[in-house]
């Protein structure tokens, strides 16, 4: 199979297999780059319905750019990984000020604003603008690695650089975003993970994994960190009207500007409840509790850390002040973070019991 053959057998498979989606069909550079990044570490079927509804309500940087903390944390509800809605607000912020409210086509523009990273930007340069530039995500990584047989581990340097001159060799100048897409789709439907469909790849003619029967073992991939368990606590304090008292999470924390259980930190782990949980309440947020019993316990999952949350009842002696507000519980609007919202369910299913 020839290089020009690559391209026109993956582009008469994508003419006839592409997945309809819609920022796909919008044509714009603001659709494309919140597209880009809603699919970091996010599945398709989970970023379409919350696309939908972001660009309905930012339909252009300008609009983002303007959002508050809680218009950011609704409108990203569902995705996780909230740091992502921030970067994206603050590069919004930079195309009003540097390129009027307007998606700059430049590569070196597009890579200067803030959480554009190297694939985002060739991403949307290659998309939105056409620039002839490989985007090398996990998909396209999977498919070159067993098209071309590599066994070196695709996360090195060397190797992503292999990978960036085969997919370069390989794309037509003309068709550069479409050549992206088509490599991105083969790989999430055809070249997956687990049972690749090699029958009906359109390129797995001189497939050398498939040749050799090494499908199953590539892409070849560095190991994982070891994950870290982790016990945190909080506290579960009710108003009589229901509200919960709440703390909103600070900048530079995991899930800043979201809103917390009071805890001594969501990452901290404390082995003693009690007087020491009271002792590390206080010490954040300058308030004095009386630690009750355990009432809910959850587990969730942050990059490595498999976090334990147990939420202890407990009751405020004093007012509530600084950073702790009270907050109802059956608002969608208040942006809890997934660990307190799991534990307020969990609470919420122990007394329905």
């Amino acid at each position: 199979m020839t290089t020009s053959d690559f391209a026109t057998r993956l582009l008469a498979w994508y003419r006839r297999h592409a997945r309809r989606l819609p920022w796909r069909s919008r044509r714009d550079p603001w659709a494309t780059w919140v597209s880009e990044v809603m699919l970091q570490q996010t599945r398709v079927e989970v970023v379409i319905p919350a696309f939908e509804r972001f660009l309905a309500r930012f339909p252009n940087p300008r609009a983002f750019a303007s959002a508050s903390d809680d218009e950011l944390q609704e409108a990203w509800r569902g995705l996780g990984y909230y740091r992502r809605a921030r970067l994206l607000r603050e590069g919004a912020a930079e195309v009003v000020a540097r390129h009027r409210g307007r998606v700059p086509s430049d590569p070196d523009a597009l890579g200067a604003l803030a959480g554009v990273g190297d694939y985002t930007r060739v991403a949307i340069a290659s998309i939105a603008f056409g620039h002839a530039e490989p985007a090398i995500d996990g998909n396209v990584e999977r498919v070159f690695a067993r098209h071309a047989g590599i066994t070196a581990n695709v996360k090195s340097s060397a190797t992503r650089n292999r990978l960036a001159t085969l997919v370069g060799e390989r794309m037509p100048k003309a068709r550069a975003g479409d050549f992206n897409q088509a490599l991105m789709d083969l790989g999430a439907m055809v070249c997956t993970p687990r049972a690749p469909k090699c029958l009906v790849c359109p390129v797995a003619g001189d497939c050398e994994a498939r040749r050799l029967g090494l499908q199953q073992e590539l892409p070849r991939l560095p190991a994982r960190k070891p994950s870290v368990a982790i016990l945190a606590r909080a506290v579960l304090v009710r108003r009589k009207d229901g509200a919960v008292l709440g703390a909103r999470i600070r900048d530079g924390e995991i899930n800043a500007g979201q809103i917390e259980l009071p805890g001594p930190g969501i990452l901290a782990d404390h082995q003693d409840a009690g007087d020491a949980l009271a002792h590390a309440l206080h010490a954040r947020y300058g308030a004095r509790f009386e630690i009750g019993e355990p009432v809910a316990r959850v587990r969730h999952g942050i990059t490595h850390h498999r976090i334990a949350l147990e939420v202890h009842d407990a009751k405020l002696l004093g007012r509530a002040g600084g950073r702790l507000r009270w907050y109802p519980t059956d608002d969608p609007a208040v942006p809890w973070s997934t660990p307190s919202r799991k534990a307020l369910s969990a609470h919420a299913r122990r007394g329905a019991r």
